[in-house]
């Protein structure tokens, strides 16, 4: 005999399916309001931290330029922060006619990339001093024939530099400041000490302004020009000591008219000029390697202190820097090295007569460019000609040749770094990026 069979009733095996899509579906429904409610307290706390972000940026924003942080970039201009707000405000007059060269360089040592190709000058002429825009390089010469152009306008953005033109001025230039388009020379003659250049045409090059120094007497032998400095409508010349002031303030508002307004007598040769805001900085050669003007008049710079490092007897300022309010100074060897007497000098930014590092160059030191972390030396060292150090004097991080013969001058625009030969291939090329 079978056994009965139980079974399940259809409507209960439905009831059983429709109770599990209930809970199912219940579940979902819950989750989804919990999710709409965490959103909705999310969208809530973001929409009070928007107003509340806006609201601080609105008054980060009304602050700016009154009771606000700052803190300098280069020399010309600063970095305002206000909340989340930071703003580069630059003086475009004061920077105007200065060098190009980066607030920030990154260095290595493995990415440098040099050039020694240079361009012919002539036999005999030789390169003096540079300066460079946008790798359109201004390079001043001496030599050993006034027939030679003293002054070339060179092409530096191909492998091999090509001069684009060059002018004859006279007797040989020291030193130039650039304005463009006008070109300020110190220039070795006797009869003209400063010449104006117009260089609105890179291919067409004319003097068309110049300046000679008046005697104090009749019978003084004139200086000539040896370095300069460009700002905000005026020019700096500095000379060979002679009867006379070294050191003149000359008004270039009408560059075909250039006028002395004032003048400061150092008593010896001033090697460089550097000048920011109502302050003239000055390497020169006695006692006194360094010289600090106040030229807030112009018609009667005032000294305001000196610096006198040890070996002053025979060594003297060569060059000077300045960047964001750290003063450095260069000077020569003086024939046989002492190694207590210093060639490379940090002045303390808050108290600019204090030496904060100083270091022994042996050949001397006649570049100096400051970029944070890094300062950057033109020496006289065969070999090593270009030497990096920390930048408080510390350690040496890379030194190398960068010419065949001995550098005298550097300049820098952007990331790259030029340098005057003192020779007839003029100048060679230092890419550091």
């Amino acid at each position: 005999m079978k056994s009965p069979t139980t079974s399940i009733p259809s409507y209960q095996n439905q009831f059983g399916f429709l109770t599990i899509e209930i809970i199912i579906a219940f579940s979902l429904f819950i989750l989804f309001t919990i999710s709409i409610f965490a959103l909705d307290t999310s969208m809530n706390q973001l929409r009070i931290w928007s107003v509340n972000r806006l609201v601080y940026i609105k008054e980060s924003i009304e602050k700016l330029g009154t009771s606000t942080t700052t803190y300098k970039y280069g020399n010309d201009s600063v970095i305002v922060m206000s909340g989340p707000i930071s703003i580069a405000q630059s003086n475009y007059s004061n920077a105007w006619g200065q060098s190009s060269c980066s607030s920030r360089i990154s260095f290595d040592k493995n990415k440098l990339t040099l050039n020694t190709r240079g361009i012919n000058l002539g036999v005999g002429n030789v390169s003096t001093s540079i300066e460079v825009r946008d790798s359109i390089a201004y390079l001043t010469a001496n030599g050993s024939s006034q027939a030679q152009p003293d002054l070339y306008i060179v092409d530096a953005t191909q492998v091999r530099p090509a001069v684009i033109s060059s002018l004859n001025t006279g007797p040989g230039l020291s030193a130039l400041a650039l304005a463009l388009p006008y070109i300020y020379v110190a220039n070795q003659s006797t009869t003209a000490q400063m010449q104006i250049i117009d260089a609105h045409s890179r291919g067409v090059l004319k003097v068309v302004g110049e300046l000679k120094l008046p005697l104090p007497q009749a019978s003084t032998t004139p200086s000539i020009g040896k370095s300069i400095f460009y700002r905000n409508g005026y020019v700096y010349l500095g000379t060979t000591k002679w009867d006379g002031p070294e050191f003149y303030v000359i008004n270039v508002s009408n560059p075909k008219v250039p006028v002395i307004v004032g003048s400061f007598e150092t008593n010896t040769l001033v090697n460089d000029i550097y000048v920011i805001d109502n302050t003239a900085y000055l390497a020169t050669s006695d006692e006194y390697q360094m010289r600090v003007l106040d030229i807030s008049d112009k018609n009667n710079p005032q000294l305001t202190y000196t610096s006198s490092p040890s070996g002053w007897q025979t060594q003297e300022g060569k060059i000077v820097d300045y960047f964001e309010d750290v003063l450095s100074l260069g000077r020569t060897v003086g024939g046989f090295n002492v190694t207590t007497n210093h060639e490379a000098f940090i002045f303390s930014s808050s108290s600019p007569q204090s030496v904060a590092y100083s270091t022994d160059i042996p050949s001397g030191v006649y570049g100096i460019i400051n970029r944070n972390p890094y300062i950057y030396l033109l020496t006289h060292t065969p070999g090593a000609e270009f030497q990096v150090f920390s930048n408080d004097l510390g350690s040496k991080v890379h030194a190398m040749s960068v010419s065949s013969s001995t550098p005298v001058a550097m300049a820098c625009d952007w990331s790259t770094l030029y340098f005057a030969t003192g020779d007839s291939k003029g100048l060679s090329i230092l890419k550091l990026q």
